[in-house]
């Protein structure tokens, strides 16, 4: 080894050696970043890349060799044989190409390095076939242990230069390169220490050689070359850096974004409400969620990947067919086949299992023959489809069928009678007294009498029979019968239930109604004019006291026309003015004295004739048009009376309808005011039943009148159910004795004995009482023997305009 120092201090020029090193370096750093760039390379561009490396380190090895051959000094100028040099220059790419392709094919370190090896033999052999090269004149001594040491120390150490320089980062490229440098120039220097030139000259021929000239000239070129290779793999190794940065970055990026998505994906199907599952073409799963096996009712961890779709309709079709186990095969069969055409196509089904839990399926073709397949469980929206559409044909309060379904039944039941040649039996329900209920118990009693009635009602029924409520209290009912047995069966049931009792919050509630019948075809062919003449019937009911079921008959809607027309003659007679007042005495039965007047209204109906207010009146209050009569004869009263050259006093009725208005205390203080009528002068006479209707709100209503200055007389005294009640609730400024006390009291002790106890009433309330109907002088003397205040009748005066009215109109008319 000094020997090998010695020689390369004494025979070499430093500078050629410092030039050979760069050289080595240079290729030995393009070889190695080329060999890593061919690595990412495939088929056709790893070859082109391996075969620039090869060169590049080919020709570096040549290169320092003939570099360093430049800064040998043996004494003598080198000359080259060309054929042997460029055979040397041929074994330094080929076998180092060799080795590259070696090392970029290798799986793993050993095989690395084997490929190093060989680059390792290129070098050697590549610099001792250069040594052969030359010219020389005499014998060339080789000390073999050093030339055995240069070729194991090229080996070596490029199998390690290789190993070390394919490894990742720039640190291993590096090192691989320095150490591919080492292994060229130990090799070298090793094997030139070896090599003995004492003996030798150089020779002289004219043959084919290459002179040091020329060969600088080479190895300059050369030298250029592997530069230029070193900055292009310089370049390339920025930009393959680079790329691999970006794609490290781009993949990482891919990486995070997948894993997100898959963290995502993951949580959607474990959490979505709905089951999933991705079939492959063959119908197999490939993909589910947990929710899928939930709704199959599987399990818990049930493993679905691989099944096919007919394994899961099997499974299905337990559930479906449940209890019928023979008809499983066959179900799972028509499921399957059901489903592999909607995934074909693409769609929806909905199954029902045990009519309680129902999923819907869909099935989305996604073009290469898979498809997704969504489960929902829809169990709660059918459910409130069912309760919507029940909503919309039942009533709320009670669950009985509504107007609309009454209708769609009633037409059903007239078809199938049409067909058939059947009957059916249209009955109109209404309760009775149902507001007198609610305004004593309250509506939450009411609701509770229209809840249990329509409970006994659902209870009673048999197939075919429906009762319906309207609204309010307002029920009907379908019956088809073929014997008027049947029918009659039907409304004893109905009966049965509208009249009894329903307790509720420690209150008993007696219930009773009117039931009006009309039957198809004999009393209509249409749905409307059945519901028109039970409802005729009905009302009939209601006026008889003591009809409970009432038939339609012809002679009703007869009737019903006729008012009806008398409807709309009196709205005409409003619109015209077409009514008068008249008056009516009433004295004092002592003295005979004028106490007032009662003011009654008349109707010459055009065409007609006079009409009783007994006949029109109970219309007038069945269209609505009572209240606007009744504030006509208000203000005109006040009005004449106003004008009157005496100021009696005026008894004004007023009806239960216009009681129950809330303006009724407005209008009576807008007429006072605009006619100047003293409020003294005023009386208002209000029958029983006009206050019991609504009994609160009407006490109230004439307290605020009373306190105007109004006096208040309760008419008709005596023939309604709670006269004493009604007394006692409210301080009346009179009484007025219903006339069919006075028909027989002159002959009628019983009679008799009844005005006595009314007027003893009167007394001991400070009440006075005023008699209607007086007609005959026995009557007035029996009212004055009992001590009867004033009095009322033909005896005393018919209803007339008054004289001076009539003598004011023929003073105008002269």
């Amino acid at each position: 080894m000094l020997a090998v120092l010695d020689f390369f201090f004494r025979g070499h020029d430093l500078v050629f050696v410092a030039l050979a090193a760069l050289v080595c370096l240079l290729s030995a750093y393009a070889c190695v970043s080329l060999l890593r760039h061919a690595m990412r390379m495939e088929k056709r561009a790893r070859l082109i890349w391996t075969t620039v490396s090869a060169l590049s380190v080919g020709l570096g090895i040549w290169s320092t060799h003939f570099v360093a051959m430049l800064a040998f000094r043996p004494g003598f100028a080198l000359q080259y044989d060309i054929l042997l040099t460029g055979v040397s220059l041929l074994i330094a790419i080929g076998i180092c190409g060799a080795g590259l392709a070696m090392a970029i094919r290798a799986t793993g370190t050993a095989d690395r390095f084997l490929g190093g090896a060989v680059i390792g033999v290129g070098i050697s052999s590549m610099h001792y076939v250069g040594i052969a090269a030359l010219l020389l004149e005499g014998q060339l001594l080789w000390n073999n242990g050093l030339v055995g040491l240069s070729i194991l120390a090229g080996i070596v150490i490029s199998g390690l230069a290789v190993v070390t320089a394919m490894g990742a980062g720039r640190a291993r490229l590096f090192s691989g390169a320095g150490l591919l440098t080492l292994a060229i120039c130990a090799m070298h220097f090793t094997a030139m220490g070896a090599a003995d030139f004492s003996n030798c000259l150089p020779l002289l021929h004219d043959g084919a050689e290459i002179d040091g000239g020329v060969m600088s000239v080479i190895v300059a070129l050369i030298t250029l070359f592997i530069l230029g290779a070193a900055l292009g793999s310089i370049v390339l190794d920025e930009a393959d850096r680079r790329r691999t940065e970006r794609e490290d970055l781009r993949q990482k990026a891919d990486a995070d974004r997948l894993a997100s998505v898959s963290q995502k994906l993951e949580l959607a199907l474990t959490h979505m409400g709905q089951g999933l599952a991705l079939f492959s073409a063959d119908g197999r799963v490939l993909l589910y969620n947990d929710r899928l096996v939930e709704l199959l009712s599987l399990p818990a961890g049930t493993d679905l990947e691989g099944r096919t779709l007919e394994v899961i309709c099997e499974v299905a079709s337990r559930r479906v067919a449940s209890g019928d186990a023979a008809a499983r095969p066959d179900l799972a069969a028509a499921l399957a086949a059901e489903h592999r055409g909607l995934a074909a196509r693409g769609g929806q089904t909905v199954h029902s299992f045990d009519g309680q839990r129902f999923l819907r399926v869909q099935h989305n073709p996604t073009g290469d023959g898979r498809w997704v397949t969504l489960m929902e469980d829809i169990s709660e929206s059918k459910r409130s489809e069912a309760a919507i559409a029940h909503l919309a044909q039942h009533d709320t309060l009670t669950g009985l069928p509504n107007r609309a379904r009454f209708d769609d039944l009633f037409e059903r039941a007239l078809s199938e009678a049409g067909e058939e040649g059947g009957q059916v039996g249209v009955v109109a329900v209404d309760l009775d007294r149902f507001k007198d209920i609610n305004d004593s118990y309250g509506h939450a009693t009411g609701d509770q009498v229209l809840r249990v009635l329509a409970e006994r009602f659902t209870a009673v029924l048999k197939p075919g029979e429906v009762v319906a409520r309207l609204g309010g209290d307002e029920f009907a009912a379908l019956k088809p019968f073929g014997s008027i047995d049947q029918l009659r069966d039907f409304l004893h049931r109905i009966e049965g239930v509208l009249f009894g009792v329903v307790d509720y919050q420690d209150i008993q509630v007696a219930t009773s109604g009117s039931i009006g019948v009309a039957t198809y075809p004999q009393d209509g062919a249409d749905r409307s004019k059945l519901l028109s003449n039970a409802d005729l019937a009905m009302y009939r009911a209601k006026a008889d006291f003591e009809a409970r079921i009432c038939y339609y008959e012809s002679g009703m809607d007869e009737s019903a026309r006729q008012r009806r027309s008398m409807a709309k003659d009196l709205w005409e007679a409003i619109d015209i003015g077409g009514f008068d007042l008249a008056y009516q005495v009433q004295k004092s039965v002592a003295t005979d004295a004028i106490t007032g007047f009662e003011v009654l209204l008349r109707w010459d109906r055009p065409g007609h004739g006079p009409v009783s207010p007994a006949d029109f009146i109970p219309v007038a209050e069945e269209c609505g048009a009572i209240n606007a009569i009744g504030a006509w004869v208000l203000r005109m009263a006040c009005e004449e009376a106003a004008s009157w050259p005496d100021p009696y006093k005026i008894a004004v009725n007023v009806s239960a309808l216009q009681l129950a208005q809330a303006d009724l205390v407005d209008l009576v203080k807008m007429v006072l005011y605009q006619t100047g009528l003293a409020p003294e002068r005023l009386e208002l006479e209000v029958t029983e039943t006009a206050i019991i209707s609504d009994k609160k709100r009407a006490l109230n209503a004439l307290r605020q009148i009373r306190a105007m200055g109004v006096s208040i007389a309760i008419d008709d005294f005596g023939t309604g159910y709670s006269s004493l009640e009604t007394l006692r609730s409210f301080p009346f400024d009179k009484i007025k004795l219903d006339r069919s006390f006075m028909a027989e009291v002159e002959h009628s002790e019983q009679s008799k004995a009844i005005v006595r106890a009314i007027l003893a009433l009167g007394r001991s309330l400070s009440v006075p009482v005023l008699a209607e109907g007086v007609e005959t002088r026995e009557q007035l003397d029996v009212l004055r023997l009992e001590g009867c205040n004033e009095a009322q009748g033909f005896l005393l005066g018919r209803p007339g305009r008054m004289e001076w009215e009539e003598e004011r109109e023929l003073a105008a008319i002269a």
